[in-house]
């Protein structure tokens, strides 16, 4: 299963994003008193109201917040905001101008058709009036050029701007948005995203005529197949499950039947331990193999074959799940198993 990350703020009557925009104001439309009486007996329903700059919270600015010739929110393609695969980058600079220097070059090589999301840790300041200082992280003219040379799909920063405020120019602002990259500022939490391997998700409602929205901005870490249990084959499934049980502190093991038995140490992260029931005594044979925990084994197994695997039989899929034996290139037996 798949683990999703929120980047963004929540939003909440009278907060401030930016200073000099108006904060947003929360009203109802129908109250849940008020709907009594319209509806059968016990059913309720609250319809809310907000009023609110769309530079709110966390959002994403679209080229017509620039130029008034550019594409509004209607005109934002998903596959510019939706399911990229991210990069995360980590700038820690004694100033806050992060130019090429501060991107380097070998992550500059590898952005094309990515979300490059900027970890300052401004967003520490949330809720204070150090947020909104002069000195916000900021990406330098050089390093807005370098990106859009990149073939990167958005920019994203969780800082109060992506410009310098400490004047009145925007050449971030105007480059990305002159080349059709989206923009997300005011992200937050980017340090529990993974440098690599992360999908980025920023989607606004779909507004004709608005340059700006804000999005429900978040990560999507897929599981990558690991170490699930070890499995020993033995004679006696129900003699050396029991001794195992005492080995890990006389925990009450999981019997299946005869052919199945594990138990687990109960310590946090502890090892699980599967006992199988085979026909021949131990003699040269390897008496262990590893299960690899997996949400997809055909998928799993067919890179793994590209890798050199080998299958030992067909998928297996009963009451108890689903399994697929392999042979690694030397012929050591493991499991897919979901």
């Amino acid at each position: 299963m798949p683990t999703f990350i929120d980047l963004s703020h929540s939003v909440h009557e009278g907060m401030v994003t930016y200073p000099g925009l108006p904060a947003p104001r929360l009203g109802s439309v129908l109250t849940r008193e008020q709907s009594k009486g319209r509806y059968a007996d016990g059913v309720e329903f609250d319809i809310g109201s907000i009023e609110m700059c769309t530079n709110t919270g966390t959002y994403l600015d679209t080229p017509f917040h620039r130029y008034p010739d550019g594409h509004d929110l209607t005109g934002l393609a998903l596959e510019r905001c939706a399911d990229l695969e991210a990069v995360v980058l980590p700038v820690r600079v004694g100033h806050p101008s992060i130019g090429v220097a501060e991107l380097g070059k070998g992550l500059l090589d590898d952005l094309s058709g990515k979300a490059l999301l900027l970890y300052t840790a401004w967003d520490r300041h949330w809720g204070t009036s150090a947020y909104f200082g002069s000195e916000n992280p900021f990406l330098a003219p050089d390093g807005v050029r370098a990106v859009i040379d990149s073939g990167v799909t958005l920019v994203g920063i969780d800082s109060l701007n992506i410009d310098s405020t400490a004047g009145s120019d925007r050449a971030a602002h105007s480059l990305l948005l002159a080349a059709g990259i989206p923009i997300v500022e005011h992200l937050t939490n980017l340090g529990s995203v993974p440098v690599e391997g992360a999908r980025f998700t920023a989607v606004p409602v779909k507004v004709a005529g608005l340059g700006t929205f804000p999005v429900r901005a978040y990560a999507t870490v897929h599981e990558r197949p690991a170490v699930y249990e070890v499995v020993i084959d033995c004679s006696d499934v129900r003699r050396l499950v029991s001794f195992w049980a005492e080995v890990f502190g006389a925990q009450t093991p999981r019997v299946r039947s005869d052919d199945w038995a594990q138990v687990r140490d109960p310590r946090p992260g502890g090892l699980l331990l599967g006992f199988q029931r085979v026909p021949e005594p131990k003699s040269g044979k390897n008496r262990v193999h590893i299960d690899i925990s997996s949400s997809d084994i055909v998928a799993d197994t067919a890179r793994l074959l590209a890798l050199g695997a080998a299958a030992s039989g067909a998928l297996v899929v009963d009451e108890q799940g689903s399994f697929q034996v392999l042979l690694d290139p030397e012929g050591n037996e493991f499991c897919l198993v979901d």
